[in-house]
């Protein structure tokens, strides 16, 4: 699915010109067949994660995408389920084949038995990327952080808002300066799988745990 291969019309371009448009302004043709390809590949193996002990086949992994997440599933869907492109069925059915002759159980029998948090799916990138294109995973910093040491960074900052900045409710301060911006503002510039991003959500959630009510409020 290279420049040269890639129709000026049809499901594929009609992908790649919704890719570009929604997506990454300017994105070639190399770049989205290897976005295409990472989908499938890594997509139907999170899909068999979630599936153990489940029938699964091409048809069956689109359901196991999360629904909270509408776009992935319909992407997902179209790029491995029913509106895939005919000449494309041959090659996810092969991979379909190698993740149901991987024992999947064990691979996870495991995992997170230290923190019992961990997601496997999202550990995984870092060792599916170094295999896929391991020049890709350095250039894009794709390096997973153990959630422990995400929750100790998360903590500590929590703490240093309280202690040093003197905001008594830390990550979860509300209050503005004067010109209306919030005084604490969470960025994560290069927020890959958004482990930071949940802790600290999750750390803020945690201060509504007796009252969530008010949560709703909070977030609005």
């Amino acid at each position: 699915m290279t420049a040269y291969h890639l129709e000026k019309s049809g499901p594929l371009h009609d992908q790649f010109e919704s890719f570009r448009t929604i997506l990454v302004d300017g994105l070639t043709a190399e770049q989205f067949a290897d976005m295409y390809a990472q989908t499938a590949c890594y997509g139907l193996f999170a899909a068999k994660c979630s599936a153990l002990g489940q029938p699964f086949s091409r048809i069956h992994a689109g359901h196991y995408v999360p629904k909270t997440n509408p776009f992935l599933r319909n992407l997902f869907n179209q790029i491995v389920g029913y509106d895939i492109d005919d000449r494309l069925v041959w090659a996810v059915e092969h991979l379909v084949v190698v993740l149901n002759h991987a024992d999947i159980a064990a691979i996870l029998a495991n995992f997170g038995s230290l923190s019992r948090q961990e997601d496997p799916v999202v550990h995984f990138y870092e060792t599916f990327l170094k295999h896929y294109d391991p020049n890709m995973r350095e250039m894009r910093g794709v390096y997973y952080t153990p959630e422990p040491v995400v929750s100790y960074i998360v903590r500590s900052v929590d703490l240093l808002l309280k202690q040093r900045f003197k905001l008594r409710d830390g990550l979860a301060d509300s209050s503005r300066l004067e010109s209306g911006l919030h005084k604490v503002q969470i960025l994560d510039p290069a927020v890959g799988t958004g482990t930071f991003l949940y802790a600290v959500f999750k750390r803020i959630f945690a201060k509504f745990r007796k009252n969530k009510g008010m949560w709703s409020t909070y977030v609005c």
